[in-house]
């Protein structure tokens, strides 16, 4: 049976960002496709939108894998029939010095941030295709637009993004896909807090770094990301909104 709703896939979303925009599109009358790498997580994050499983549900998903995305959407569209909307907010992080980045540390960050987004994008297109208002909304970071160092292939797997969303936005415009990109700034979470506690940085450090004086709340990036996601953005395509409290223009001197 197809959903009379709007169904949203949204790709790490068993915690952060991820989950507080899943709480954002069902508020809003979504149903929701939560997936995530721990099947346990994301079962238990879709819980906590509806406990019965009819308007949410969790799914497992590794976006490093094509047969396991394609997978997933399958069985998104077996559940609910119909998808709509597909944020790509899938990630992880592993910082080091550019000259002795392994092979392994690229492949560890780019393929599940810019290929697990084209991943998916490339299977949820047939299915956005057939909505009314088909949208993709992937997550970059403000680490595509400044050098932050220690951080290599996740900046330029962020700046990847980037590019794909212009690409597909022009490519598939004339299948009324809207294809947009939030770029977070300074978040709280469980990368902030990982961050502090490694010894890499200290929030004074980057507080020190943000002109609004604070971290973002998950729940406004949220924001922001359904906003691209919905027809309230119906004319815009091709973006990437920065979210992160006027980091990237302050320049202090």
């Amino acid at each position: 049976m197809t959903s009379p709703r709007p169904v949203v896939l949204i790709t790490g979303s068993a915690n952060g960002i991820g989950l507080a925009t899943a709480h954002k599109f069902f508020a809003e009358g979504f149903d929701v496709v939560l997936s995530d790498l721990i099947e346990d997580e994301v079962r238990q994050a879709a819980r906590s939108l509806d406990s019965k499983g009819v308007r949410a549900i969790g799914l497992q998903i590794d976006v490093a894998s094509s047969s396991s995305v394609n997978k997933g959407v399958a069985a998104a569209i077996d559940h609910f029939g119909r998808l709509d909307v597909l944020v790509n907010n899938a990630g992880n992080f592993r910082q080091g010095s550019s000259s002795n980045y392994s092979d392994d540390d690229w492949d560890f960050i780019t393929s599940v941030h810019l290929d697990g987004a084209f991943r998916c994008a490339r299977a949820a297109y047939p299915h956005l295709k057939g909505s009314s208002q088909g949208a993709i909304v992937s997550i970059s970071s403000i680490a595509a637009r400044i050098g932050l160092p220690q951080r290599l292939s996740y900046s330029v797997a962020k700046a990847g993004i980037e590019g794909l969303t212009r690409v597909l936005a022009v490519e598939w415009a004339k299948d009324g896909i809207r294809v947009n990109a939030v770029a977070p700034g300074f978040t709280k979470g469980r990368n902030l807090d990982d961050l502090e506690k490694k010894g890499l940085t200290t929030a004074a450090k980057l507080l020190d770094a943000i002109p609004l004086g604070r971290f973002a709340e998950t729940s406004e990036q949220a924001e922001v990301i359904y906003f691209l996601g919905t027809p309230h953005s119906s004319f815009i395509t091709g973006q990437v909104i920065t979210v992160d409290g006027g980091t990237t223009i302050d320049i202090r001197i």
